[in-house]
């Protein structure tokens, strides 16, 4: 594409102005355009407001950004989405994954492997900023108008998509944050904190390369703080469930529980590991030692690296906080654990890339992506 032209639109309830105006003025090269509620007395709901954001395409624009007025963007956000766009004008681009998701895990596959675009497998799209072409976006706007006023957007982009045969994909490193943990719809009761999966420091852009989902995606449940999987239709592209049974698929791929057990005695062993087991207790440690190993057994990046150092650190030390945040909310909050479980997600992700897989079992190739 040889030029980009990005229209932007702000989604805001009226009692959050002064965020929407505040975020807009962050954005002057963009000119966004703040977008109000236009139902503020009725009911809860985003999708109303979605579709008077995603109705406010420029017409002279390629592509159209949509924030919600709790979205922080990152120094530089807008000269990187551009160039970004440039090389890849096709898929739908969200700049935020929150770190407990299953595209969280993802997202530390991309940074692993040094890839700037990975594939969201949420049963829903992140929209704390999302990037549509602009003829999508007009598409969108009228599949909207047929849907239950009450549907949250996430989930009704996701059908959208998914009707389509395509899926969305997600910055490495993402490049807006979720700052705010107040939610109008009532998330934060229940899901907790909500912060990026690996944000983008100044200076650092996503990279150039896709990587598509494989058919299991370890994750820790932050609902339970358990290990578990997403399945990922890799045919329809869409999100097909999960598995609660981590320990059976790693038992299938080569991995006996046993020595997973041993692997993690070992490291509790250490300093960093007595006092991480001292604070959590065995049984969440046990979870967020299993779904690091079953990150490197079942990873789709084959010898893939190319990741700087300090991302790939970054992407793992989400793992911990992300996954846990509902069950014991202060871990993210005490540096010496969120190091001791960072520390953890590393040794974890040594000993599963050390595992055999048996004839049959997960595939660990990169594959080609598809075209989204």
């Amino acid at each position: 594409m040889a030029d980009v032209r990005l229209s932007c639109a702000i989604m805001a309830h009226p009692s959050r102005a002064s965020n929407a105006y505040a975020l807009a003025a962050a954005l002057p090269e963009l000119s966004p355009e703040v977008v109000f509620d236009p139902e503020p007395d009725g009911p809860p709901a985003t999708l109303r407001t979605a579709r008077a954001a995603w109705s406010a395409v420029a017409p002279d624009s390629t592509h159209h950004l949509v924030l919600q007025d709790d979205a922080t963007p990152v120094e530089g956000m807008t000269d990187s989405l551009i160039a970004l766009l440039h090389d890849h004008p096709e898929p739908p681009v969200s700049l935020f994954c929150e770190w407990g998701s299953g595209t969280a895990s993802m997202v530390r596959w991309g940074a692993l492997g040094g890839f700037g675009l990975v594939e969201c497998v949420d049963s829903y799209v992140p929209t704390v900023g999302l990037v549509l072409p602009s003829e999508t976006a007009g598409t969108l706007v009228e599949a909207i108008d047929g849907l239950a006023p009450d549907e949250p957007d996430d989930e009704a982009i996701a059908r959208f998509l998914e009707a389509s045969g395509r899926s969305a994909f997600v910055t490495v490193p993402n490049l807006v944050q979720h700052d705010g943990d107040g939610s109008l719809v009532g998330n934060d009761h229940v899901m907790g904190v909500r912060r990026s999966a690996l944000l983008a420091v100044p200076g650092e852009g996503p990279g150039r390369g896709f990587l598509s989902a494989p058919p299991l995606v370890p994750c820790v449940s932050w609902r339970r703080a358990r290990a578990a999987m997403v399945r990922w239709d890799v045919g329809a592209r869409h999100h097909d469930g999960h598995l609660p049974l981590v320990r059976a698929e790693l038992e299938r791929a080569g991995t006996a529980h046993a020595d997973l057990v041993d692997g993690l005695d070992s490291w509790l062993d250490g300093r960093e590991g007595r006092a991480l087991e001292g604070a959590l207790g065995y049984g969440l440690v046990h979870e967020l030692w299993t779904v690091a190993v079953a990150l490197a057994v079942f990873s789709p990046l084959g010898d893939r690296g190319g990741s700087s150092p300090s991302s790939a650190h970054r992407a793992l030390a989400t793992l911990g906080p992300g996954g846990l945040r509902t069950i014991a909310p202060a871990v993210a909050e005490d540096p010496s654990l969120v190091d001791a479980m960072t520390s953890l997600a590393a040794a974890g992700l040594a000993f599963g890339a050390g595992t055999t897989v048996t004839p049959g079992g997960p595939s660990t190739g990169v594959g080609t992506p598809h075209r989204p």
